[in-house]
């Protein structure tokens, strides 16, 4: 058995910076995965729910529906992550995740398409959410293993513009299809296909990473386990980068799960009028996203700087959600839309990039470590949606008002964490 030491060695001298077939290869299919997984999260998902379900239930079944599946997206991430890092395959220590979470991701899709009833909507999304995280850890992974850290803000700002077209592509897809009149089936087929052809186009130019078996220590259950707490006492700066992603993205998933539903109830939309509204919404939320993005990204590798982005984007993001929250005419969702936008281009530009400055052990358990981060993507869309209901309880119902409000708040404690940061500029 190697020693830990020679181990490490093993493992950091794979590392090498991805040349730019490489990078477009892995923004593609980066895209193409949230194109499959934030599209039902967005708007089919709603749609599926409220077609099986009534009017006065559906807030409720989404909830139990999204609470789910993010619960198995809560686990499946790091545990994927952590196999990941101490996988022997042949193909790599990250090729089998992207392969097996794409494919088996695709079937719980196809369940949600065919399914004739809420129970079984549940079972597709579980399936999906547990397999597309394990493809998400692997993908997120790539980017301590791939690129070198000069490029990797500016990556990171590709792939955060990558995530946020994503669903932008999906809802235009779902629209353009509702408007067509093509059957719900295609809704959710149509994406997972995209998925399919850019994770397994990835798949096919990666030079992974491989890991000798004789590199891997004992498994330990107890150790394994274990190592899921990366302990906020011995690394801090990963503590407080977790609970600003978290805090935001828990805002963000007030406004993505119940926006349908949002534009029906206050505006008094039908479906497709409420597709059609989300959909330039996201028009101008992306173009503005993309600019933010592209130049938060340059400006951090620039200046080296990346908690004042972080912190300017995640107030942008809740000034946009108070403007949702106060919204009386569809007209003022535009400007809702350009905060909100601007605020999530500029912090996914710099956020990957900041993590992984302070990833503890990034030459051995990056993809572990990267899982556990990931646990802030996925416990607000499981606790979100449980709250929701509650929010929009209050007074006589449908309070989107205070929903939005409770998510702005949220959003801007996130901001306050991210300066506590001492290991990143």
């Amino acid at each position: 058995m190697a020693s830990t030491d020679s181990s490490l060695a093993a493992v950091a001298a794979q590392r090498r910076a991805g040349g730019t077939g490489l990078v477009v290869a892995y923004v593609a299919a980066f895209f193409a995965l949230y194109v499959a997984l934030l599209t039902p999260v967005m708007s089919t998902l709603a749609l599926r729910v409220s077609a099986l379900s009534t009017p006065d239930a559906r807030a409720g079944d989404l909830a139990l529906v999204t609470g789910v599946g993010a619960f198995f997206a809560f686990v499946a991430n790091p545990l994927a992550g952590a196999l990941s890092d101490r996988t022997t395959s042949r193909l790599g220590m990250r090729r089998p995740w992207l392969l097996w979470g794409v494919l088996l991701g695709s079937v719980g899709i196809t369940i949600i398409a065919f399914a004739p009833n809420i129970a079984l909507v549940m079972v597709g999304w579980a399936i999906t959410q547990t397999a597309f995280n394990g493809t998400q850890a692997a993908l997120q992974a790539l980017l301590p293993d791939q690129v070198d850290e000069l490029s990797r803000a500016r990556v990171s700002g590709w792939l955060g513009i990558a995530q946020n077209f994503a669903p932008l592509a999906g809802v235009g897809i779902a629209a353009g299809l509702t408007a067509a009149g093509t059957g719900p089936v295609w809704l959710f087929l149509l994406p997972t296909f995209l998925a399919l052809a850019g994770v397994l186009t990835l798949v096919a130019v990666l030079r992974d990473r491989r890991l000798a078996p004789a590199d891997v220590e004992p498994f330990h259950l107890g150790r394994f386990l274990a190592g899921f707490w990366v302990s906020p006492r011995k690394h801090p700066d990963f503590g407080w980068a977790f609970a600003g992603r978290f805090l935001l993205l828990f805002g963000f998933a007030l406004y993505n799960s119940y926006q349908v539903y949002f534009l029906q109830d206050r505006f008094g939309m039908d479906e497709p009028t409420a597709l059609g509204w989300q959909l330039r919404l996201m028009l101008v939320q992306a173009a503005v996203l993309l600019l933010a993005g592209s130049a938060g990204g340059a400006l951090s590798d620039r200046t080296g700087r990346r908690k004042v982005f972080v912190i300017v984007s995640t107030v942008l993001a809740g000034a946009g959600l108070v403007t949702f929250a106060f919204a009386g005419v569809p007209a003022h969702l535009y400007f809702g839309a350009v905060l909100f936008g601007a605020g999530l281009g500029a912090y996914f530009a710099v956020d990957l990039a900041l993590v992984t400055d302070v990833l503890p052990n990034r030459e051995t358990e990056a993809a572990k470590n990267m899982g556990v981060f990931n646990i802030a993507n996925a416990l607000p869309q499981s606790l979100a949606p449980a709250l929701a209901p509650t929010l929009l309880a209050i007074g006589s119902g449908g309070n989107y008002t205070a929903m939005f409000l409770a998510g702005a708040l949220v959003a801007v404690v996130g901001a306050v964490s991210t300066m506590f940061i001492k290991g990143a500029r």
